[in-house]
């Protein structure tokens, strides 16, 4: 059993409402990978059924060091996440000497111990000595499955069947053939302790910028850095706007300013998202942060490649 002693406490991305409540804490972006990752490559394409919530966040189960629980599969939180109720259950969750210090894409600095599993389940893939961070929070769910899992290998989301695939060399071979695009993303990685995902795209076919692709977001979410409102001609005077106190620092928080804009694309013009909802945001550290729907029913996400393959 873990210790209540001094873990820190770290909160799940997004807002999950209509299945378990509405908006329970706000979207952390502190992302982390594994130290000494290693996991047992998979010589088959392995499928994985998932559910979606009403927002478009995708819930998997998975089983750590044997023990099922069900998550987030989280683009955008390199770290899988566990909740301390469900650390609790898992025998032999080994504490680390390591920890890392991150921040919450609203400005924020947290630090995390890390803990090692033997064993994360998922399916009919399997990895070991997986990091995760705990936390003691009350959520619905058990945690997050991160990139970490996947970060040598290519992985599929199917929204229109719900269904998360782990690819072989052959079927990504396929998924190649039968493309209707590729993206190219960068990868965010720090000392292979901090990794993450992101695509250049354009605004209003005249402002390009960096932005985190991020399926814990959900559907539809479109968030920049205020200081491009200026670039784009928006008088944010006009605008609708709140401020918004830190969950962990209420002396503090951060003003969002909410618009349409016109149009964004890819930065090859391959697909485009036009009249859309977008909120910009004082002090957001990234330059944007979205879902990752607007790009394609069926996304493979290939990191070695540093690639999207898209069928729309």
């Amino acid at each position: 059993m873990l210790r209540k002693s001094k873990l820190v406490v770290l909160p799940i991305k997004g807002k999950i409402q209509q299945i378990f409540m509405k908006k329970i804490f706000t979207i952390l972006l502190i992302t982390f990978t594994t130290l000494n990752h290693a996991q047992e490559k998979t010589p088959k394409k392995v499928q994985i059924p998932f559910t979606q919530t009403p927002n478009g966040h995708i819930i998997i189960p998975a089983k750590i060091n044997g023990i099922e629980g069900n998550f987030i599969f989280d683009t955008g939180a390199g770290i899988n996440l566990l909740t301390k109720k469900f650390a609790d259950k898992v025998t032999d969750l080994e504490k680390t000497h390591h920890f890392y210090t991150g921040h919450r894409a609203t400005g924020e600095e947290l630090q995390s111990d890390l803990w090692n599993s033997k064993t994360l389940e998922i399916g009919a893939f399997k990895a070991a000595k997986e990091k995760f961070a705990v936390y003691d929070i009350d959520f619905p769910l058990d945690g997050l499955i991160s990139l970490t899992p996947f970060m040598d290998m290519a992985i599929t989301i199917d929204f229109e069947n719900n269904i998360l695939s782990v690819e072989s060399e052959n079927s990504l071979s396929q998924l190649i053939a039968d493309k209707d695009f590729e993206m190219p993303i960068q990868i965010n990685n720090d000392r292979d302790i901090r990794i993450g995902i992101a695509t250049t795209i354009k605004l209003n076919d005249s402002l390009a910028l960096n932005v985190s692709l991020d399926s814990g977001a959900g559907f539809n979410v479109f968030r920049f850095s205020s200081r491009f409102m200026e670039n784009l001609g928006i008088d944010q005077e006009s605008l609708a706007s709140e401020f918004k106190p830190s969950m962990f620092k209420p002396e503090v928080g951060n003003e969002y300013y909410y618009t349409t804009l016109s149009k964004m694309t890819d930065i090859n013009n391959n697909v485009s998202v036009n009249d859309f909802k977008a909120t910009f945001i004082d002090g957001l550290i990234h330059e944007g942060i979205m879902g990752i729907n607007w790009i394609g029913k069926k996304i493979t996400i290939d990191i070695p490649n540093k690639r999207l393959i898209v069928q729309k």
